[in-house]
């Protein structure tokens, strides 16, 4: 096994063109219902084995509530940068939404200047609210210029779990809001050292004070340190089509502020140990592990969490699309101390978290799941089992029940093993109504079904499971067949 870490003398990717030629809306990514085994168009694997995977990361958005307005804004600097941004401004007058020219800030008007404080309050969360669901906001930074607004700005971070950044040149903060920010950017020296600390799931005490000479990277990084990190664990054998495009989806899509990728080879010959070293080299938050044989699903994964460094750590197999919001939704879940793990809908399961899922094409797999995050927001069930294919939960909960059990030769049976563990454990296990990934099904294991070793393996690890847990498997049961979702507007 070999650890490829980030090259800090790298030169970066350079991303401003985006991933023009693997990704795009009439990409087609399910051209199979039903089928046990995954199946790609020849046209859509010959794209992804032809283009390697450099697509622009995704950003965090930024909602600015109203302030002065001839103070210097922050928000201007994050829409330079890329970052949507969403400016709540007072105008009586003004019914459209406008975006600005210069630096594509996006203003919402409102009017509420007759309307006592309350009501104000009030007139803005709704606001929020709408504008969260029309642009699908997740993940976002708050951005407060006023300090009358701390009140909005604490119920907006306990709602939706955005973080609170404080720009003082409007003046004295108070002492609530002092309390309710995590970041304060002003134009003192800094009050304490650069470095960010570390995240975490508890909110901090304090708000740590940045000056805004301080430059970009460090005001961005002590913003991206206010959400808990994430680590994404990714193990691949032999699937380089479907891992670039898995890939590809994934740093274009995730805009959760925090997160580490860790990718696993098992000993492939197709290419995939070089694809990793390659993003490992160029993107910083990114390292690859390269294993000379196959170790399996279990290893794998656990060599991963071996050198995760996250507080919210996320199995995600190789096989599978994700969509903008998808990291943040389960981030957002699993803030519930009582949930101990938790995995999102999808069109491939083996239970009832398997859901209807009519799109072919990756522009109306993005529509569907958008839809579906708008309908369901904020919906998680009770499941027996979430399926490995994408698994999240916390660090607190692996301290107390351990790693993946590596007797299940190769895969399979896993996920089982452990949702009973967590659930001994006194934790809740679930799937996220609201997030929805895209899953080919079985495109690695799978490659076993022909050749007739699948169904041995099966017997095997549910002889295994069998016998250490004293109780007899039983299969699990999809829900009744429902109705297509619409793919949304």
């Amino acid at each position: 096994m070999s650890i490829v870490r980030p090259d800090p003398a790298a030169t970066p990717l350079d991303t401003s063109a985006g991933d023009v030629a693997l990704l795009h809306d009439d990409l087609v990514i399910a051209s199979r219902q039903r089928a046990r085994e995954p199946e790609l168009p020849a046209a859509t694997v010959a794209a992804a084995l032809a283009t390697a995977v450099s697509p622009p990361l995704a950003r965090y958005a930024v909602v600015e509530l109203p302030g002065p307005p001839d103070s210097e804004r922050l928000a201007a600097e994050f829409g330079r940068r890329g970052h949507r941004v969403f400016s709540l401004v007072a105008d009586a007058d003004a019914n459209d939404v406008v975006k600005e020219p210069d630096t594509g800030i996006v203003v919402v008007p409102f009017a509420a200047a007759e309307l006592d404080l309350p009501r104000q309050e009030a007139a803005i969360l709704t606001l929020l609210a709408s504008v969260r669901r029309t642009a699908a906001i997740e993940a976002a930074v708050l951005l407060l210029r006023d300090p009358a607004w701390a009140d909005v700005a604490v119920r907006a971070r306990e709602r939706w779990g955005w973080r609170i950044v404080a720009d003082a040149d409007a003046g004295s903060l108070g002492p609530r809001l002092e309390r309710a920010a995590g970041v304060i950017v002003t134009n003192d020296s800094p009050s304490e050292p650069e470095s960010p600390r570390p995240a975490a799931l508890q909110e901090r005490r304090g708000a740590r004070h940045i000056a805004r000479t301080a430059g970009w990277a460090t005001i961005d990084a002590a913003i991206r340190a206010m959400f808990p990190l994430a680590s994404v664990i990714i193990v691949n054998y032999e699937t380089l089509a479907f891992t670039r495009l898995c890939l590809a989806s994934l740093l274009a899509n995730t805009e959760y502020p925090s997160y580490e990728l860790i990718l696993v080879d098992n000993g492939s010959t197709d290419g995939s140990a070089a694809e990793f070293e390659r993003l490992s080299a160029y993107y910083p938050h990114v390292r690859a592990i390269l294993n000379t044989t196959n170790l399996g699903f279990g290893p794998g994964n656990n060599q991963g969490l071996a050198i995760a460094r996250g507080d919210l750590l996320v199995l995600l197999n190789s096989d599978t699309l994700v969509p903008p919001g998808w990291l943040s939704r389960l981030a957002h879940h699993l803030a519930d101390p009582r949930l101990g793990l938790i995995g999102p809908a999808t069109n491939r399961t083996c239970n009832e978290a398997q859901i209807v899922a009519p799109y072919e094409t990756y522009g109306d797999f993005l529509r569907f799941a958008r839809a579906r995050a708008a309908s369901h927001d904020g919906q998680r069930h009770a499941i027996r089992m979430p399926m490995m294919f994408c698994v999240a939960w916390r660090r607190d909960v692996l301290a107390e029940v351990g790693m993946l059990d590596e007797r299940y030769e190769t895969g399979m049976f896993e996920d089982e093993d452990y949702a009973l563990r967590v659930k001994a454990a006194g934790y809740e296990t679930g799937w996220a109504a609201d997030t929805y990934v895209h899953h080919a099904y079985h495109a690695s294991i799978g490659k076993l079904l022909p050749s007739g070793e699948y169904l041995p393996l099966f017997r095997r690890n549910q002889e295994r499971f069998e016998q250490k847990w004293g109780i007899c498997w039983e299969r699990h049961r999809l829900p009744p067949a429902t109705p297509p979702e619409a793919t949304g507007a």
